[in-house]
């Protein structure tokens, strides 16, 4: 945020020229000039109500992914914000998209929705939606502003629908087997001091696999003397009951336990 908000900082004081900010596969990669990688997401326009709710909405949706969904996974999530920008870079010279922090917004946005559609937020105050619609009303909202079809939106409502159906949906079936795509690698996950996900599920199965000592049960008057002076453990089908437990079982039990279990027979006598 603070990259943001420096970068448009100096293209307002006219430090930078925004000819040297914006990504083309031709002057990024081709010429050597990486930094475009980097600074197209960063650089959303001057500072204008625009600049604002998008500043909103990325510093928003972050804290809530990065609070909420990836909650003592920190690793994860900065390996998707590299995936999705990477897509989007992948994807900007298709749509000649040259500044690419609206589609890091959009794709935030998608993925919120996502993560959080059981929330319900209100549009500019006019009415009242469940989260998961906010994405195609800011589209419809888009279209009749701008009149012409936002495409950029529509392919980072794609891009955010991939990665939320691989990191929410996809492990959640039987035929993935448990299977995390998107787990973070485990040098991100050793920088960001996270608990490697497939080190874990490594370590379950090898513990479930692990022969164990055998179990013997042991008597249950063994184990608790005063519960079985006061209940002893009944008699199992075929062995005589000792005499102390035969004293012990009183007519009126007996006539209780058919009144719940075989009441008919109560009632021929």
């Amino acid at each position: 945020m603070t990259g943001i908000f420096a970068l448009t900082l100096a293209v307002q004081l006219d430090l930078v020229h925004p000819a040297w900010l914006f990504y083309s596969y031709y002057h990024a990669i081709s010429k050597g000039q990486y930094w475009r990688l980097v600074t197209s997401f960063l650089y959303m326009g001057g500072f204008s109500l625009d600049w604002f709710l998008n500043m909103y909405f990325l510093v928003q949706y972050c804290r809530d992914l990065e609070e909420g969904t990836y909650l003592n996974r920190p690793a994860d999530f900065a390996w998707l914000m590299i995936l999705v920008c990477s897509t989007i870079l992948a994807t900007a010279s298709f749509v000649e998209s040259f500044f690419l922090g609206d589609m890091l917004v959009s794709a935030l946005t998608y993925l919120w929705s996502r993560f959080y559609s059981h929330m319900f937020i209100s549009f500019m105050g006019l009415f009242t939606m469940p989260a998961s619609y906010f994405p195609w009303v800011m589209i419809a909202f888009s279209l009749v502003v701008k009149n012409s079809w936002p495409v950029e939106e529509l392919v980072t409502i794609a891009i955010g629908h991939v990665f939320w159906f691989l990191s929410e949906e996809w492990p959640r079936r039987a035929e993935s087997g448990g299977s995390r795509p998107l787990s973070a690698p485990a040098v991100l996950c050793r920088l960001l001091h996270q608990t490697d996900a497939r080190q874990e599920m490594a370590d379950e199965d090898d513990f479930a696999a692990a022969p164990g000592p055998a179990m013997q049960a042991e008597p249950a008057n063994d184990l608790l003397p005063e519960y079985a002076e006061t209940n002893p453990v009944p008699a199992q089908a075929g062995s005589e009951v000792p005499s102390e437990h035969r004293e012990q079982t009183t007519e009126p039990e007996l006539d209780s336990s058919i009144r719940q279990r075989q009441p008919h027979l109560l009632e021929t006598e």
